[in-house]
């Protein structure tokens, strides 16, 4: 009987090791270059194939939510994250949210201040904003109503307050993800408006350092709208990660601090909040998403 020389058996078991199974990841995804395995075989980073943006997964947890030391008020409560989610690397870049207006013919006009006297929505794409329309920097001048268009064009979501908190937190419990030092904001994002002319508008996203799971630009650049309603403190907010709803309620939040504020932790940390209308347009705002590891998504 014919025998198969040693180096042929060792190049065949190599091929069969060769032979992976591949990496799961939602519908309508692919799984991003040297991607790899985290959570039931899902790819730890995959990309969006109607966007082109990037998500990093972010699995199941439990931390401090708005640990605030810095305030009287201190609104820390425990939150458990209880499905996986993945989150975009970055937030939404004008090529992206230009790729949506392109292909659905969107008008966002009505869905920012329905008197037209304002003029809000995408000011930058018209040359009435020093805001850089290029497609590497973060949209702005996007409404809430306008951010959520998007995800229902492209089937993602906002992320709620909890999962955007976890996510820039990202294990850490310090004022923000890098540590306590403000001096080392300028490593990791752009503010300091008001020092010098450099800092008075958005900046291309992921030029700074990310946090320690892979995100960039979380703490300033833009505010990120979430899916949460206003309220001033938790009491009564859910702890199991999905958003505070609030009937009646007149705002909605913003996280994480802009290129228009200092980088102290209380408008640039990891439990910087603010609230505007979700009709509201401005230079400081843009959104970040998310998507579902089940695809459930509203």
């Amino acid at each position: 009987m014919r025998t198969l020389p040693a180096v042929g058996i060792l190049v065949g078991c190599m091929a069969m090791v060769a032979q992976a199974e591949p990496l799961e990841v939602p519908p309508g995804c692919r799984a991003a270059k040297d991607a790899k395995e985290s959570l039931d075989g899902y790819a730890d980073r995959v990309l969006h194939n109607k966007t082109g943006i990037e998500l990093i997964l972010v699995t199941p947890g439990r931390f401090m939510m708005g640990t605030s030391p810095y305030r009287a008020d201190d609104l820390a409560r425990p939150v458990t994250i209880s499905r996986p989610y993945y989150m975009a690397r970055t937030e939404v870049t004008n090529a992206q949210f230009r790729r949506f207006v392109d292909e659905s013919g969107y008008d966002g006009r009505p869905d920012v201040d329905p008197d037209p006297d304002y003029d809000l929505y995408l000011r930058h794409w018209r040359g009435k904003s020093i805001m850089s329309p290029e497609d590497d920097y973060p949209v702005v001048w996007v409404s809430w109503r306008n951010a959520k268009a998007f995800c229902r064009w492209a089937g993602l979501a906002l992320p709620t307050e909890a999962e955007w908190e976890y996510a820039c937190r990202a294990g850490s419990t310090t004022l923000y993800y890098f540590g306590d030092n403000p001096q080392e904001f300028p490593r990791y994002g752009w503010a300091h408006a008001g020092r010098d002319g450099e800092n008075h508008y958005t900046h291309p996203v992921a030029e700074k350092l990310p946090n320690a799971w892979g995100f960039y630009d979380m703490l300033g650049n833009v505010w990120e709208w979430v899916q949460d309603d206003w309220h001033a403190s938790f009491d009564g907010a859910p702890r199991d990660g999905s958003a505070n709803l609030l009937e009646g309620a007149m705002t909605k939040v913003v996280r994480g601090g802009s290129w228009g504020n200092s980088s102290a932790p209380y408008l640039c940390g990891n439990s910087a909040r603010y609230n505007s209308a979700p009709t509201n347009a401005c230079p400081e705002f843009g959104f970040r998403v998310i998507l579902a590891v089940d695809n459930s998504l509203e």
